[in-house]
């Protein structure tokens, strides 16, 4: 499933939700985890490279609290725009899954999405766990996977992504939204069904849903109400010419949701 993982690490006091994560994560057959370090050049006071035996060192201090059978943990300290650094040390070291914590919520305040997780949002190659900064680990529990697709080709990964880790949890749900109640015509919902359908021949147990109302806010909703442990939405790709783009969905959603995000290229 996810062989190697990286792991973005700020040594914020975060960090202990993330190495939850992490440890729930590594029991899915993970092999290797490498922690990475940036000394941002974002700042107007950027860390001096001197500053990086001391980083190294801690890096090697959390390596240690991670240690076990069978896990190989590599630490590296790199230097540059947090974001792009990440995710090109997420494809230049073959990572399967790059993962990282992104500014939380509480009752007052929707999920914020900060500037290095929409970076690495928008630039990534590799699937994206965007794990919210909260009081506690949310989503903990492993009971709903929700799986958000338009049935385009450009979520191709994401769909197969789902049907792998569906297992791993209790109920599985794929959801697409339509604006029935804004002039979708009645064949625009049966093939969002039908598409649906197909999935659910690939997870057993599927539920499916049609949501009313614009994806950017039907989707997040319904994984509020639901109690979502994770979404699993696909992202935009590139060419060579391009930047990234992450899509407006998918972008909404990442903000939007109170649990965890996978965002799969």
């Amino acid at each position: 499933m996810f062989k190697h993982i990286l792991v973005a690490v700020d040594f914020s006091p975060a960090w202990p939700l993330l190495q939850e994560r992490l440890k729930a994560l590594t029991a899915w057959g993970t092999e290797r985890v490498t922690l990475v370090y940036v000394l941002s050049s974002r700042y107007p006071a950027t860390p001096e490279e001197t500053h990086r035996p001391h980083y190294q060192a801690k890096l090697s201090e959390l390596a240690a609290e991670l240690a076990a059978p069978g896990l190989t943990i590599d630490t590296e300290v790199r230097s540059g725009e947090p974001g792009a650094v990440l995710t090109e040390a997420a494809d230049e070291l073959g990572a399967d899954l790059l993962l990282m914590g992104c500014r939380g919520h509480n009752r007052l305040h929707e999920f914020f999405l900060g500037s290095t997780a929409l970076d690495a949002a928008r630039l990534t190659r590799q699937p994206l766990w965007l794990e919210p900064v909260a009081d506690s680990l949310v989503g903990a529990d492993s009971r709903l996977l929700m799986l958000a697709t338009d049935g385009s080709d450009a979520v191709g990964g994401a769909e197969a992504l789902a049907v792998t880790i569906a297992p791993r949890f209790q109920r599985r749900m794929a959801v697409t939204a339509s604006c029935a109640s804004e002039g979708c015509c009645e064949r625009e919902i049966a093939d969002a069904q039908r598409h649906l359908d197909s999935i659910a021949e690939r997870i057993e147990g599927l539920e499916t849903r049609v949501l009313d109302g614009d994806p950017r806010r039907a989707i997040a909703e319904e994984a509020k109400r639901e109690k979502a442990d994770l979404i699993v939405i696909g992202k935009r790709g590139r060419n060579r010419i391009q930047e990234f783009l992450l899509g407006s969905t998918a972008e909404a959603i990442a903000r939007g949701a109170n649990c965890p995000v996978l965002l799969v290229p």
